[in-house]
């Protein structure tokens, strides 16, 4: 039983090391983890909680950005119901950091979608996600997804 104990406060240790040493690369991966599984379970208020009130978020949905925090989730609602069954790829994922307070997030999805008549749809997108470090806490400032060009 001790040596139980014993294992689970190591653990407990370690894990807390760990979270002290994270840097900005992995604080941001962990909170779009959340972002990504939000999208899927269309959960408008957790796929946006990251976004920062005055961020500006560029779709190939719409030919206008969409700016404010309150307008992201205005659009995320739409969009959800126009596709109530989505699931994303991400492919060839980068993340960097410079400094303490900036991540530059990019790559390549695909979003295979079900619309409201259940007709599939999968759209092959490129993605750039812009990350500061806001009052200590992590906020995407700027993103954009824009659709592949189709091979003729």
């Amino acid at each position: 039983m001790s040596r139980t104990i014993g294992a689970a406060l190591v653990l407990l240790f370690l894990q807390s090391i760990g979270m002290a040493w994270a840097g900005p690369v992995e604080e941001v991966t962990q909170i779009a983890a959340g972002r990504g599984q939000a999208l899927q379970d269309g959960n408008v208020e957790a796929y946006a909680a990251a976004f920062a009130d005055n961020a500006t978020f560029l779709s190939s949905f719409s030919p206008y950005r969409i700016e404010g925090k309150e307008a992201i989730k205005a659009y995320f609602t739409e969009l959800f119901l126009m596709y109530p069954r989505r699931h994303l790829f991400i492919r060839q994922s980068a993340i960097r950091a410079y400094n303490d307070d900036l991540v530059i997030q990019n790559g390549y999805a695909v979003l295979n979608t079900l619309n409201e008549r259940g007709e599939p749809k999968a759209l092959d997108t490129r993605y750039s996600l812009v990350w500061s470090k806001i009052g200590g806490k992590w906020q995407i400032v700027d993103q954009h997804v824009s659709r592949l060009p189709v091979a003729p």
